[in-house]
């Protein structure tokens, strides 16, 4: 077997699912490897599917694995990895939520991290307050137009989380369990498996919370 073709027996922990094997090339590098892994677990509501949101680490040592080098270089057979979730900056006046958090969007699929409390729903605008707080920027979506800039925020309080408006146009909790409520000025109970739903833009937004 050519040196290009060499495999290597390989250990990764997807969060949940621990020990998983993969027998990838032994020439790819790890932002490949992530990849793959994602496409392979992509059941997991909470991948974004997105490469560069993650890294392998070794999980000896948690050090993460060079992106520029390839597998064969880096790790011996059998090397357990763990992927691991970056995060972005924390911004001023903000916190990390006590679990991982997201929102995905029930139509394309796409997820959005909530590295941040309060997170912000909306889209960018240097001229309101707090701008930073944005963590789901729809603008760039067909109908991102009609997404208010504040459109609505998640919150955190003892625990649980709430979500509450921050402008007059329209949103809809849809509750794991059937029921719906309008989301107003009060902050309401925000539940896994809740639904956002931003009825002028006609876009869904899945709420969902991983064990950490």
């Amino acid at each position: 077997m050519s040196a290009s073709q060499t495999r290597l027996d390989l250990r990764i922990d997807v969060f949940e699912e621990e020990n998983q094997w993969a027998k990838p090339l032994a020439s790819l590098k790890p932002p490949e490897l992530i990849a793959a892994t994602l496409q392979e677990f992509r059941e997991l509501e909470y991948l974004s599917g997105e490469a560069d949101n993650y890294l392998l680490v070794k999980k000896e040592d948690m050090a993460p694995l060079d992106p520029e080098e390839p597998l064969q270089k880096q790790l011996a057979n059998e090397a357990h990895l763990v992927l691991w979730e970056k995060e972005r900056p924390l911004p001023n006046g903000a916190k990390r939520p006590s679990h991982p958090l997201y929102l995905r969007d029930q139509a394309a699929g796409r997820v959005f991290k909530l590295d941040w409390i309060p997170a912000i729903i909306g889209r960018p605008d240097p001229n309101q307050p707090h701008d930073d707080w944005l963590a789901v920027n729809l603008e760039a979506y067909p109908t991102g137009l009609r997404v208010s800039r504040r459109h609505a925020q998640i919150t955190e309080k003892d625990g649980r989380y709430f979500i509450n408006s921050l402008s007059r146009n329209p949103a809809i909790l849809k509750k794991a369990d059937g029921g719906e409520t309008d989301i107003g000025e009060k902050p309401v109970p925000l539940d896994n498996g809740d639904t956002v739903f931003l009825e002028r833009s006609n876009i869904s937004l899945k709420f969902i919370v991983r064990d950490a």
